[in-house]
């Protein structure tokens, strides 16, 4: 490890996101009530990794890999309970395979309804991604369009 003053830095500045995200979630819990939620044991009952071939117009072919995985929990009647989620490669929960345990939250009122807080993460971190992306192509496509006819005036 460097240790030099910007390795130092870059350090601190990424440690202090996480701790920023960390409590922006529990917020984003505390707000939605998932705190109040019964915590209890799951386990990954089935995972499947699923390969997304992606051509583009120019023949050149990439994958993605997503992993589809089935919980399940048992609720506090003693009623065997399940779901099914999907995480793409670059979350924690791809690495997940059958028989791993996990804590998750599930709604008492509805015990079929679970949360998990790294799929959220993974939901949050993929819609953040998409709207960089959507934003960088319309700041592209702006500057692509009126920077023309900006320079004519």
């Amino acid at each position: 490890m460097r240790s030099d003053p910007a390795a130092k830095l870059y350090a601190q500045t990424v440690c202090l996101w996480q701790t920023v995200a960390t409590m922006l979630i529990e917020m984003w819990e505390r707000l939605r009530g998932f705190d109040k939620w019964v915590e209890a044991e799951a386990r990954i009952v089935s995972s499947e990794v699923q390969e997304t071939e992606l051509s583009n117009r120019y023949g050149n072919t990439t994958y993605t890999y997503a992993s589809g995985d089935v919980l399940a929990w048992t609720d506090d009647s003693g009623n065997e309970q399940s779901a099914s989620f999907k995480v793409p490669d670059s979350s924690p929960l791809y690495q997940m395979v059958d028989g791993q345990s996990l804590r998750i939250r599930y709604n008492p009122k509805n015990p079929a309804e679970f949360y998990l807080r790294e799929l959220f993460q993974s939901q949050l971190l993929t819609g953040v991604k998409t709207v960089l992306l959507v934003l960088i192509v319309l700041m592209g496509l702006t500057y692509r369009f009126w920077m023309p006819v900006l320079l004519r005036q």
